[in-house]
């Protein structure tokens, strides 16, 4: 392993390990009550309102409901340890500053809708089939979640290593 490897490993799992640890200083009140409802209910509800207008989804605390359906937001479920680890790896890579900055903000746009994506998908799961929402929830979506991230990680190395080399 040379250096430039080793680094990014040794600094991309202090950065995740520091961020886990920020995230978990955060009181679950806080994170139900405030981060939670405003951050991914009201938008998740928003999306499903606009699809589904009859659902009247609304929208209490880091709970997403409607007579059909119930889906509760907890520690976890909000995308945060995909963003960690994708910032990490972000950040730990070596970038120039431009790229980080376009690697950061599009990359916590990507998480933030894949993840948007995942609450509405899992909302119209639950009021299908609620058989298939462990599954899911434990399963498929998270896989299909840190492949989407990684392969969004491969773009933008690739993109910063080819934009650094143009430069040259």
């Amino acid at each position: 392993m040379d250096f430039h490897t080793l680094r990014f490993v040794v600094v991309a799992a202090i950065l995740y390990g520091v961020f886990h640890w920020a995230y978990h200083q955060v009181p679950d009140t806080t994170l139900r009550t405030v981060i939670y409802p405003n951050l991914i209910g009201h938008s998740a509800a928003k999306v499903i309102n606009t699809m589904t207008p009859e659902r009247k989804v609304r929208v209490k605390d880091n709970t997403i409901s409607s007579n059909k359906a119930v889906l509760n937001i907890v520690r976890g479920c909000d995308g945060s340890g995909v963003w960690f680890m994708l910032m990490a790896a972000i950040l730990g890579f070596g970038a120039k500053f431009k790229h980080l900055l376009v690697g950061v903000v599009l990359g916590t746009i990507a998480v933030y809708s894949i993840n948007q994506v995942r609450i509405v998908g899992l909302y119209y799961l639950i009021e299908w089939n609620r058989n298939y929402f462990p599954m899911v929830h434990t399963y498929f979506a998270p896989t299909l979640i840190i492949f989407l991230i990684a392969a969004f990680f491969l773009w933008w190395t690739r993109w910063s290593m080819q934009d650094s080399n143009q430069e040259r």
